[in-house]
């Protein structure tokens, strides 16, 4: 009978460890997470390809020449074929060639973006003044379990 016990006990040991083992191999690092999910143009950097209705867009640049000059242009879609400019935000590599910046999508009667509806889709970022190629990133019409606010239409 005790051999039975300790049998049983070594089994699950055993079983338990193999699956900590496998388990922790496949594990992705936030670290990797991060890098896998990023979306690059040129020294351009947005920290992912996917958010929810009420997530900041984070944008890095780093190693931007000195020489390089122009605007990032952030494009919300209107319909599958036409997007409205929602922000526009200018760099200059002589001025600084490394920075951070975020924006949060927000819903604003004065831009007519009346209900997340308005905002979700694949959005586009053009960078004028430059031959980067243009970047997409896409917002989805839900929001993060995390967050408890509520987007009631303004318009």
């Amino acid at each position: 009978m005790k051999k039975k016990i300790i049998i049983s006990v070594i089994i699950l040991i055993a079983i338990v460890t193999g699956v900590t083992v496998v388990s922790s191999n496949q594990e992705e690092t936030v670290e990797e997470r991060w890098l896998r999910e990023q979306v690059r143009s040129g020294p351009f950097t947005i920290d992912k390809a996917e958010y929810n209705i009420g997530e900041k867009i984070f944008i890095t640049s780093n190693d931007l020449p000195e020489d390089e000059k122009g605007s990032m242009m952030f494009f919300r879609p209107l319909n599958s074929t036409a997007w409205s400019n929602y922000k526009t935000i200018d760099f200059n590599g002589n001025a600084k060639t490394k920075f951070n910046i975020y924006f949060e999508p927000q819903l604003s009667k004065l831009k007519n973006i009346c209900s997340t509806n308005d905002l979700a889709g694949t959005w586009l970022v053009k960078f004028i003044g430059t031959e980067y190629p243009d970047i997409s990133f896409e917002i989805f019409n839900q929001t993060s379990s995390w967050d408890k606010r509520i987007f009631e239409p303004v318009c």
